[in-house]
């Protein structure tokens, strides 16, 4: 779904899921995507670019809003069709995304592993084997306000909370903010996410009130969708 001069949602399923919102947006020389989705779903992603009328092998940059498994998934499989493509993280998120450290819901699942469902024990060690087996390299870490050149402008926005790191993507341009999973978009309304998944629900709440604070034309939620404002 097209929601801007140069930008596009890009809805991608999965059984099991209720569906994620990646956003592409890109310039006359650079093709940005924010978020990569599960492990074993970059096909779907590639064809989802090139719907949109574009090939993932033209990818510079992929953005990636948190830790957490449904967004990093698929960094590996991207960074093999995309060779010129840049990672680009927050610095307090890149050492779980790069494996210096293991992701925090993920040292979570394993202190509970033995009152887990066999099904998501299974998928609980296939998590640490992808972290552990498969370093992913952060290109660029940035930090809160800081803007990348590119796309009219995308505009880094620490949104902690949800994880340490997690940020959002103020589209400059566009006045559109990618929100990953620092809130959901509900009844036509900007809502903090499910607080079972946040690991600073004090810290989340304020970073629901400083998208809010963004002169916006729109929101997308990872999770949830598009918002026009």
């Amino acid at each position: 779904m097209k929601i801007a001069e140069n930008t596009e949602v890009l809805f991608i399923t999965r059984d099991g899921f209720s569906g994620f919102h990646l956003v592409l947006t890109w310039d006359e020389k650079n093709l940005v995507l924010i978020d990569a989705c599960l492990p074993g779903m970059a096909d779907d992603i590639v064809k989802a670019i090139a719907n949109a009328g574009f090939k993932a092998e033209d990818l510079t940059h992929l953005i990636i809003t948190h830790q957490d498994w449904d967004h990093v998934g698929s960094i590996r499989e991207l960074v093999k069709i995309a060779p010129k493509i840049k990672v680009v993280a927050h610095e307090a998120e890149a050492p779980y995304i790069d494996g210096r450290e293991l992701p925090i819901k993920l040292v979570k699942r394993l202190e509970q592993f033995d009152s887990l469902s066999p099904e998501m024990q299974t998928a609980v060690t296939q998590y640490k084997e992808m972290y552990e087996s498969t370093p992913v390299t952060v290109h660029e870490e940035v930090t809160d306000k800081q803007v990348l050149p590119v796309c009219g402008g995308l505009e880094i926005v620490h949104t902690p909370g949800h994880t340490p790191g997690h940020i959002a993507v103020y589209l400059q341009k566009s006045r559109v903010i990618v929100v990953g999973d620092a809130a959901n978009v509900e009844n036509g309304q900007i809502v903090g996410f499910n607080p079972i998944h946040i690991h600073d629900p004090e810290l989340a709440g304020i970073s629901v009130e400083k998208i809010k604070g963004y002169d916006l034309n729109g929101v997308v939620a990872y999770h949830t969708g598009y918002l026009q404002l």
